[in-house]
């Protein structure tokens, strides 16, 4: 019981560290210049769930907490206030932004790859640090050029969706009728401990 305590601490403080660093940064002053940015990474994230229901490359590891809360935390506060403060303090000339971003990607990796090794984060279905790492460049990339061409973004982005939902086998079939009625059994399988158990 005091181990799972400690683990939804280091929850708790991985969440606050987010928001520390942008009250900080002062980051709340962008806000008005990048919501739209901000709605786009929340959109993207809360689409990661919805298609990967059952075929969850990564998720958090909830102990003590309730998956969808914690869920609902990343996609609204945490995920959104990690590129604000990404937009908030970017250089202007390309060679500072190249550096930046490459010290963006190997932090975010960094802290993700403690997070696994603290078992705060679950990788499944080959997924690895270096996906991560990927994503990450995708994460940061797509939300500076959506502030410039957000129809280009879109589409690139649609692009990175299909790349991961072969590359990762992810099944997207449409329901048989019976399924419906047993969701809840279903969910009750994926998304608490007994996933890990079988």
């Amino acid at each position: 019981m005091r181990k799972k305590q400690l683990m939804r601490w280091k929850h708790i403080a991985l969440m606050l560290l987010v928001v520390g660093l942008n009250v900080g940064g002062k980051t709340w002053r962008d806000i008005p210049k990048h919501y739209k940015t901000l709605c786009y990474v929340m959109i993207v994230h809360t689409l990661y769930y919805k298609l990967c229901k059952r075929h969850l490359v990564w998720d958090f590891t909830p102990l003590n907490f309730n998956w969808t809360i914690l869920r609902t935390i990343h996609i609204l506060i945490v995920t959104p206030l990690l590129v604000l403060l990404f937009l908030s303090k970017l250089p202007n000339t390309l060679y500072k932004r190249m550096c930046y971003l490459v010290k963006w990607v190997i932090y975010s990796s960094g802290v993700e790859y403690i997070s696994h090794k603290q078992k705060l984060i679950q990788y499944r279905h080959g997924w690895n640090i270096f996906w991560s790492g990927l994503l990450y460049l995708m994460m940061y990339v797509y939300s500076f050029l959506f502030t410039k061409r957000p129809w280009l973004t879109c589409i690139l982005t649609i692009c990175s969706i299909i790349f991961f939902i072969f590359k990762f086998k992810v099944p997207i079939k449409s329901k048989h009728p019976f399924s419906r009625k047993i969701d809840s059994i279903v969910n009750c399988f994926y998304f608490s401990k007994l996933e890990d158990i079988v």
